[in-house]
């Protein structure tokens, strides 16, 4: 699924849980839990190896740097991937309502080797280690600290990486539009190329630009008719084709709108502005 950082973080300000346990788990490449069904949510931060966390079908690969997020009531089957040992930290919380998508759905996210996460994780384990149930007020909000911190941290990693990744993303796209501009392209298909829906991808995209990849698109498009105008004979209609546009009618109004004056209007402009650069 793909992750609204902003959505997710909502969820967990807004909504009360309890965690319930944190403890540290190490499988050797011939061990891992046996199958069952899940009864609370889960966060596994990965320490070393590589684990496939498999909820009803759909693969989540646990490796440093990653957490994956369990939901409740999900058959849940697990391995060992890799031919490594594989460790682990895993944090249990418990919540009550079905308003909350993310906190009910397994999903996994890239925080990075956070150290600082790590030593937060280790501090909660040893804690519920220590005293169990957590008996008392002083335990209990404690480990609520340590798991707010916790969270807080994760998904500020989760963010800046993800604000990177988006940049490296749209960077490629306008590339790849800038290369196969004479080609057709949809939202969708330019999503998938990503691993995102079209509308999610648009979004990215916009953040980044300013426009949306179909405006981006249009743009470099009729940048690279005028060039052809000015340095060519072709026809209109050859250069229409030419940057992707087979509708003679369609292209003529959006470089008018783009530019104020038609593509014949354009050519004879600079064709007279040249002869007066020549003349002088």
């Amino acid at each position: 699924m793909s992750i609204n950082l902003n959505k997710i973080t909502e969820e967990y300000a807004k909504l009360h849980f309890e965690p319930l346990d944190a403890f540290f788990t190490e499988w050797s490449t011939k061990n891992a839990w046996a199958p069952f069904n899940t009864e609370v949510s889960a966060f596994h931060f990965s320490l070393k190896g590589k684990a496939e966390f498999n909820f009803a079908g759909n693969s989540y690969s646990l490796l440093p740097g990653k957490v994956v997020h369990g939901a409740p009531e999900k058959w849940l089957t697990t391995q060992v991937a890799g031919g490594f040992p594989c460790e682990f930290l895993t944090l249990y919380y418990d919540y009550e309502g079905t308003d909350a998508s993310y906190i009910h759905s397994p999903y996994e996210l890239e925080i990075g080797m956070n150290s600082r996460i790590i030593s937060m994780l280790w501090q909660l384990a040893n804690l519920y280690k220590s005293y169990g149930g957590l008996p008392n007020a002083h335990a209990t909000l404690q480990a609520k600290t340590l798991v707010y911190s916790v969270l807080s941290e994760m998904f500020f990693s989760a963010r800046s990486i993800q604000q990177t990744n988006a940049h490296s993303v749209v960077e490629d796209a306008k590339a790849y539009v800038e290369r196969l501009y004479m080609e057709q392209h949809t939202l969708q298909e330019l999503g998938r190329r990503y691993g995102m829906n079209g509308k999610y991808f648009s979004d990215v995209f916009k953040k980044h630009t300013g426009v949306s990849p179909i405006d981006y698109l249009i743009a470099y498009r009729l940048e690279q008719a005028r060039k052809l105008l000015e340095s060519t004979e072709c026809s209109v209609w050859e250069i229409g084709k030419n940057v992707g546009y087979e509708d003679e009618k369609y292209f003529y109004r959006l470089f008018k709108r783009k530019f104020s004056v038609s593509p014949s209007e354009w050519r004879e402009y600079t064709f007279h502005k040249s002869n007066r650069k020549w003349s002088t």
